[in-house]
């Protein structure tokens, strides 16, 4: 073989390697490609799917925090209410207690006589207490401890100077200042005290002269006593 064919030869050879190398690597790339779009495709739905499930783990969260922010609340409104409901029956069972002692006075009012009377003066239009006039509330108060069975009058009286209307509202106003002291200060039961302003209805010595005014502006406290009870009247043994 000349050299000129062997060198063709050769080089048609190398050319067809060249060419089948070429087609093999356009057919391998080919072939490639639909699987790398494949992956892809895999790849970004797996991330949407995974963005989509974390928000909705997320929705469940705060969902599940609001249930426990209103069972919380409610749970608080329940123990509020059922506070609220005990307090509401101590307080009736006391005015219940309080109502029966009161229809026992009354139901029984013949067997309650006047025990000690008190009384307060006040100056011109005032309804102050002075320290004078405590020390005698003080007194009275000391003098109901043992005692079972009693009820007080609280009697506001003014002079005959001045309006009418004006007299009315201060000797209930003098009235007030005497009870609000016994209740606040030896913690007297109100429902005990019997309160009325009279106004200047029952003035000393018909208001004449000054020291029959002095004395007409006042309040005057009255005690009023009763036996216990028997034991077979309050179902003891």
């Amino acid at each position: 073989m000349s050299k000129t064919m062997l060198s063709a030869t050769i080089t048609l050879a190398v050319g067809t390697l060249f060419l089948a190398g070429c087609a093999t690597k356009n057919y391998v790339k080919q072939s490639i490609q639909p699987v790398d779009q494949k992956i892809d495709q895999v790849d970004k739905s797996s991330q949407s799917r995974d963005t989509s499930q974390v928000a909705d783990i997320n929705k469940t969260n705060q969902v599940v925090d609001e249930d426990e922010r209103k069972l919380s609340a409610t749970d608080e409104i329940a123990k509020t209410a059922d506070n609220t409901s005990k307090g509401a029956m101590t307080k009736a069972n006391q005015n219940s207690k309080e109502i029966d002692d009161l229809r026992s006075v009354v139901a029984n009012i013949d067997d309650y006589k006047a025990a000690n009377t008190a009384v307060v003066h006040f100056a011109i239009a005032r309804d102050t207490l002075s320290k004078e006039d405590k020390a005698k509330l003080d007194e009275v108060a000391s003098q109901l401890g043992p005692q079972q069975r009693y009820f007080l009058t609280v009697e506001g009286f003014t002079d005959q100077t001045g309006d009418k209307a004006f007299n009315d509202r201060l000797s209930r106003a003098r009235a007030d200042q005497v009870i609000s002291y016994l209740v606040g200060s030896h913690d007297v039961p109100v429902y005990r005290i019997h309160m009325v302003g009279l106004g200047d209805q029952k003035l000393i010595d018909d208001g004449k002269g000054k020291k029959a005014r002095e004395e007409s502006r006042r309040v005057e406290i009255t005690v009023f006593t009763a036996k216990p009870l028997s034991a077979s009247a309050t179902g003891g043994n």
